[in-house]
């Protein structure tokens, strides 16, 4: 009788955070935000889902925040983030998650969370006025966003998103701070890639800078990332990107500027800038931006982008806000004209 012998082996290592009911040892704090959004956009060109369906839309963005830690006698905090999706529309009911640890040799964090690239950069959609920029209209132009580099700004460089990661992020030295992160793929929560993963071994990471002189206040970052990206032919392509950006604050004014480039192997390469200004006086918020993006293809495919945006915001109460904000560009290469504006209460 012939006998098979089937072997594998695993590695497998963790590490978890349970919350204990005694307040005195967790200290947990809930939050959470919704939002009202009314929108319009519109395009010059054939692009499906460029324009708002009947020329205005509604929609609703809300989520739930669980923060919880524990200091130690030995000085070292640990605890968890939860962010918890409550839209009705939304499939995937958690949006970042992660447990850190905490001490003098700074921060590390593990779960799904924003990358240090990500987190540590500067460019002109960090004048603080969230709805003045770009990518924040909900459907219309967000459908132009596959189509090239339409949209973009110097901080929309791949960074894996809320992919499940380890990062680490130094202590801060004269205003200086360093940080990197890794991820093996694509996967986020329980997902366990076998064969197929847009990405493998990514790594990113920044250096920044923050510190005030007199009146002024000055914000620094360069940062870089790089993974490989699974290819059908005999070996995969390598994605890079460098950048960084500058923002000044003096009497109530941030203006920045952010750089980006990217680069595939075999595949494409990407140059965007990108510029912000900001003002804020009281309850009262304004902002102007403006991104410039040129996509070059090795299959031919060669576009530029340039958008413009502006926006206006106003506190009514503490923690109740209002704003509306637009933005209109043109598209070489693609759709020749866009436009999109959208207020929230």
């Amino acid at each position: 009788m012939k006998k098979m012998l089937l072997a594998s082996s695993a590695l497998v290592a963790g590490v978890s955070f349970i919350t204990t009911a005694s307040a005195e040892e967790t200290q947990i704090k809930w939050s959470a935000y919704t939002e009202f959004n009314v929108s319009s956009t519109g395009v010059e060109g054939d692009v499906a889902g460029g324009d708002t369906n009947g020329g205005l839309d509604f929609n609703t963005n809300s989520e739930i925040h669980l923060n919880a830690s524990q200091t130690a006698d030995n000085g070292l905090t640990y605890g968890l983030h939860v962010q918890l999706e409550t839209d009705q529309s939304s499939d995937n009911n958690t949006d970042e998650n992660h447990i850190f640890v905490e001490g003098d040799f700074g921060k590390v964090e593990l779960g799904d969370q924003d990358s240090a690239g990500d987190r540590m950069m500067v460019s002109g959609t960090s004048v603080g006025f969230e709805y003045g920029m770009f990518g924040n209209y909900t459907g219309g132009l967000s459908a132009l966003e596959n189509d090239g580099s339409l949209g973009r700004t110097a901080a929309d460089f791949s960074d894996t998103s809320d992919a499940t990661k380890i990062t680490y992020f130094t202590p801060t030295y004269n205003g200086f701070k360093a940080g990197v992160s890794f991820v093996p793929d694509s996967d986020s929560g329980q997902t366990i890639s076998a064969d197929s993963t847009s990405i493998e071994n990514h790594f990113d990471g920044g250096l920044n800078y923050s510190g005030s002189f007199n009146d002024f206040s000055i914000d620094a970052a360069l940062i870089g990332a790089t993974h490989e990206v699974p290819s059908s032919g005999s070996s995969d392509n390598t994605y890079y990107a460098v950048g960084g950006g500058l923002m000044v604050g003096y009497a109530g004014f941030k203006a920045a500027v952010g750089a980006i480039h990217e680069d595939t192997e075999d595949t494409s390469e990407m140059d965007t800038v990108d510029v912000g200004l900001s003002y804020s006086t009281g309850p009262w918020g304004f902002s102007v931006g403006a991104a410039w993006s040129e996509f070059d293809g090795d299959n031919g495919i060669n576009n530029e982008s340039i958008a413009y945006s502006a926006g206006v915001g106003y506190e009514i109460a503490p923690g109740l806000n209002t704003w509306v904000g637009a933005t209109a560009g043109d598209y070489e290469g693609g759709v020749e004209e866009f436009t999109g504006s959208s207020p929230l209460c």
